[in-house]
């Protein structure tokens, strides 16, 4: 495991850590280095020094490297001994980072401090079994509803109690009212607004299959290479029969957002993918002051935290937790089942490495580097680091920090996170956690494939039943079948 000191030496440099050896050719530097995204080495190293005022008995030296965050997995990988002591990652790296031994399972006291302190889908994204192996710090990597309130207000689908939207609402209801508020004297823009999401992105289409009953689970080897990968996005087997049941609501609350009654497709809609045409591209195109935003105007997107329509419309700007999915379609049938749609949710956590220089000086040491992983998740350092970076705390109290607290998109993830089912279930997300090797690009074939059959009239994929358990069929293959 252990690499030669000059290799360790280059890729530091390489990466343009801040020192995380003395220097190359001398002996490992054997006090707390932290390992986070380089925007962040101010703001941890003034953190350190606030500790250290506080704790005058913390006598470590402590010294930060950028070698966190979407590098973490790839760096500890090189060498898990020469890595950082405390690393700050995306949780979804979660399972590889524990198969390297970079990660110091949390105590029973750890894991209530993270739990009351925190908020849930946040310190579940930290879990793997039955044990939990890092404290969370950001819970912001979710999509709701940003919408314009001036395309929606005084139509059928505002809750004047509230100055909101209705509880419930869906595509269809967004789509009335834009036709009703393009009706209104001074508002005839709207008439042609948009109300999208990009059904041809996985990510986002993944929410749908969670929301009617699907999931997925990856097995790894030793070596961190995957074994098998479950899905059953399509079906489920009951009685040794394939059950298309969920799998064939999930089309069919695709295809209602997109379209009216009778089947055609709505011209509210249009179709986004994350390249062609790219999803985040006509978002900013529709909005503002350009001509696509005279002509077509954006009412309202599922989106993560983009800040293009927060700045373009103002005061008008607005977030809301995810329109409900309707199960019916006019190709597909359906009853109407009202299902609520899950955020397929990423968080960034950190973490205390065992194997780090200062962890194996002495047993004692991971106690101490937990405590200051604690503080570190705290809600002072939560508070500066969505001033930094605009990154949403995980942290309850430093989400009642007004600053946080007047952030529409945060609030409205957070109640999207709280939604329970009568049985106090989690519906309202699902955490985005390993997914398997051949997971993104069948999904996003497949939402491009029932946009075609919706807005096309192509056949032979989506038109019927049968075609439709034959694509859910392939689906669920591809992905499972991804393993060597």
């Amino acid at each position: 495991m252990k690499k030669r000191l000059s290799f360790i030496c280059a890729a530091v440099l390489a990466a343009g850590a801040t020192a995380a050896l003395s220097s190359c050719g001398e002996s490992q530097f054997d006090g707390i280095l932290i390992w986070g995204p380089e925007e962040h080495e101010q703001l941890y190293m003034e953190a350190i020094n606030d500790y250290k005022a506080a704790h005058p008995d913390f006598k470590t030296e402590v010294r930060f490297a950028a070698q966190g965050d979407a590098g973490a997995n790839d760096n500890v990988g090189k060498d898990v001994e020469s890595a950082g002591s405390i690393i700050t990652f995306p949780n979804d790296q979660l399972i590889s980072l524990k198969r390297y031994g970079a990660l110091s399972k949390l105590t029973d006291a750890s894991v209530t401090w993270a739990k009351e302190n925190n908020v849930e889908a946040s310190v579940e994204a930290g879990k793997i079994g039955d044990g939990y192996y890092a404290y969370p710090i950001s819970a912001d990597n979710g999509f709701v509803f940003l919408f314009n309130r001036d395309a929606f207000k005084d139509t059928s689908v505002w809750d004047a109690s509230k100055n909101g939207l209705k509880e419930g609402y869906t595509f269809r209801d967004l789509f009335a009212a834009l036709d009703e508020r393009g009706a209104q004297a001074g508002h005839e823009k709207w008439a042609n607004g948009k109300v999208i999401w990009p059904s041809g992105s996985a990510w986002y289409e993944s929410g749908v299959f969670f929301a009617t009953g699907g999931d997925y689970a990856v097995e790894y080897d030793e070596k961190g290479v995957q074994k098998s990968a479950t899905c059953n996005f399509g079906y489920n087997m009951v009685d040794g029969q394939k059950d298309f049941s969920h799998g064939l609501d999930a089309i069919r609350c695709m295809m209602n957002t997109m379209t009216n009654e009778d089947g055609s497709f709505n011209s509210h809609f249009t179709y986004t993918d994350d390249t062609d045409p790219a999803y985040n591209d006509y978002v900013s195109d529709h909005i503002g002051n350009g001509s696509k935003a005279e002509e077509e105007p954006l009412a309202g997107v599922i989106s993560w935290n983009n800040s293009a329509p927060r700045e373009a419309w103002g005061e008008d700007y607005d977030v809301e937790i995810l329109p409900t999915l309707v199960a019916e379609s006019k190709l597909l049938g359906g009853d109407g089942t009202r299902y609520t749609w899950r955020s397929f949710s990423g968080f960034k956590l950190m973490g205390v490495n065992p194997f780090s220089a200062f962890a194996r000086k002495a047993p004692e040491n991971i106690v101490i580097l937990h405590e200051l992983a604690q503080y570190l998740a705290g809600k002072d350092v939560s508070i500066k680091r969505y001033e930094k970076s605009n990154l949403g705390p995980s942290n309850l109290e430093a989400q009642e920090d007004e600053r946080v607290k007047a952030d529409k998109f945060l609030n409205a993830l957070n109640e999207q996170y709280s939604l329970k089912d009568a049985s106090g279930n989690n519906i309202g997300f699902r955490v985005q956690d390993s997914t398997p090797a051949n997971f993104w690009t069948p999904i996003a074939n497949f939402g491009k494939g029932v946009y075609e059959a919706v807005h096309d009239g192509k056949t032979g994929s989506f038109n019927n039943i049968s075609n439709a358990q034959r694509q859910l069929n392939q689906l669920q293959f591809d992905i499972e079948a991804s393993a060597d």
